[in-house]
């Protein structure tokens, strides 16, 4: 069974380091940006800049996403 991809968002919001107002304010930012034709932002950099995240929650949800086994890489 494939496991389901996660997003930023949902984690940071699981670990209630942000509100649901908070991501989608971050959502809203990103879109906008996007929309204006304006350079890619990760959705946690909008979030440290408006102030609903530190840094180091940022890494935290990170390495949640990112430090699990890959699908179909053996482990030596």
């Amino acid at each position: 069974m494939a496991e389901e991809m996660r997003l930023f968002g949902e984690v940071a919001f699981e670990l209630q380091y942000i509100t649901t107002a908070q991501l989608y304010e971050g959502l809203a930012v990103q879109a906008r940006d996007e929309a204006r034709g304006e350079p890619h932002r990760f959705l946690g950099q909008i979030l440290v800049e408006l102030g609903h995240m530190r840094e180091k929650q940022v890494l935290e949800v990170l390495t949640i996403l990112h430090d699990r086994p890959r699908q179909g890489v053996e482990e030596k």
